[in-house]
């Protein structure tokens, strides 16, 4: 198989995200800008092999279970759960409120997990939803601990993208570098509406930006006079998380490290 194959056949997955569960053929081939022969030949592989499955009633394409077989094997392979759920849930415990972690991965933003709150209004949201850097408190501290280079060609992008939280380029890094020298951060209705977050960066054992951990809840509840009460409890354990995420090695893409290589 070539690797031009190898890439539009991994296009093709990367095309199914929680907004957009399931394709049908000629969307997604027209989606990928690609000829729906192809991709009806990559499918029919994938399908054979149990990564998607064809949707009877709807004759739209959907992962298939084998992705919960790997997801396992990467949990189990990180032993994540065991370690640092007893932490977000003392978290959870005592702000009241969710609790999330979020890794960096390919310049994105990733729910890596979620602890919630046990109150009947609450954060809600989905393991593996990705959200742009410069999106929300939770990814907003991860992108101040990036170089330069990566956070102006971020910033570009959502620039490009009409990002309503950017308000020009030179604000905006003037911003993160606040947010860097502060610790934290607290942002309402930027990921969810109605939803607040405050967060607190998380760091690799050579000091490198790993991810954030988060408190968030509704922007009613979690007020920014409340963030600040409540940040003493999320600073707690920073150095623990931080001790725990030292000891794990995460597969994920961290482009910018790879600047520091070369």
């Amino acid at each position: 198989m070539s690797s031009k194959t190898v890439s539009k056949a991994l296009s093709i997955l990367d095309a199914f995200t929680a907004e957009t569960p399931s394709w049908g053929l000629r969307d997604l081939a027209r989606y990928l800008d690609m000829s729906h022969t192809i991709v009806h030949r990559i499918l029919s592989t994938f399908e054979e092999k149990g990564y998607v499955v064809q949707n009877t009633e709807t004759n739209k394409y959907e992962l298939g279970i084998k992705f919960m077989e790997l997801g396992n094997v990467v949990e189990e392979n990180l032993k994540i759960s065991e370690m640092i759920q007893p932490i977000m849930k003392r978290i959870a415990l005592g702000t009241g409120e969710s609790v999330v972690l979020t890794i960096i991965d390919n310049e994105e933003g990733l729910y890596l997990k979620i602890v919630e709150s046990e109150k009947s209004v609450r954060f809600s949201e989905s393991v593996g939803k990705r959200s742009p850097l410069y999106i929300g408190a939770s990814h907003k501290v991860i992108l101040a601990h990036l170089p330069p280079d990566i956070q102006s060609k971020i910033i570009d992008h959502g620039i490009e993208n009409k990002a309503r939280q950017i308000n020009t380029k030179e604000s905006f890094q003037v911003l993160l570098e606040f947010i860097k020298k502060q610790g934290w951060f607290y942002t309402s209705s930027e990921t969810f509406e109605e939803v607040a977050a405050v967060s607190i960066p998380l760091f690799d054992k050579k000091n490198n930006i790993l991810g954030s951990l988060s408190v968030a809840g509704p922007d009613y509840r979690l007020t920014d006079e409340q963030a600040k009460k409540i940040l003493p409890i999320l600073k707690e354990y920073q150095e623990n998380m931080n001790f725990i995420l030292s000891k794990v090695f995460f597969p994920s893409r961290r482009n910018y490290l790879m600047n520091k290589l070369s």
